[in-house]
């Protein structure tokens, strides 16, 4: 069977057609329906350095500490929990939890390796990150011997059904 020179080009055309209509709906609509809108995770700090400080807050201080107040991101624009887990992995690492209460600086935790805080201490603008609030400071340090300069502090945040990983590169400031 012989198909015609019209049949043959309008078959040509079609298959044409298709095959751009293809790649559009890959270019334009596909990343649009399988975009996760629903972010999650620690969005910071993923291995920055971050400097350690002699901190005081009130009555309590820290030598050669890092303060999580700043740097501590979530991502997240649903409620998932009522609670965030922060646990740190390294060895030899412990943090403490304290809180601005209005009036005095109260130490919530003293040298732990897991704690628990509340969603209601994150700010949550509109979009698409957890902010740590400027009242709660998660301070991480070494109790026993000095930390190493550069040295990799891993810890796990958990809020929801997930897990995730955060990290800094703790640091001396340059004399």
């Amino acid at each position: 069977m012989k198909i015609s020179y019209e049949t043959s080009f309008r078959l040509k055309v079609l298959a044409i057609a298709v095959l751009f209509g293809l790649i559009i709906f890959y270019l334009v609509y596909y990343p649009i329906i399988s975009h996760n809108p629903v972010p999650y995770g620690v969005a910071s700090p993923r291995g920055q350095i971050l400097l350690m400080q002699n901190i005081t807050l009130g009555d309590f201080s820290w030598n050669n500490a890092v303060d999580l107040y700043n740097n501590l991101v979530l991502k997240g624009d649903e409620d998932y929990s009522d609670y965030v887990v922060v646990r740190l992995t390294t060895p030899g690492w412990c943090m403490d939890a304290v809180v601005w209460d209005g009036t005095k600086y109260t130490k919530r935790a003293s040298c732990v390796r897991e704690v628990t805080i509340s969603r209601y201490t994150f700010r949550i603008p509109p979009g698409s990150y957890w902010y740590l609030d400027g009242s709660y400071h998660l301070i991480l340090y070494k109790p026993e011997g000095t930390p190493e300069n550069y040295e990799l502090v891993n810890f796990t945040v958990t809020y929801g059904p997930k897990s995730d990983w955060g990290a800094f590169k703790a640091t001396y400031p340059k004399k």
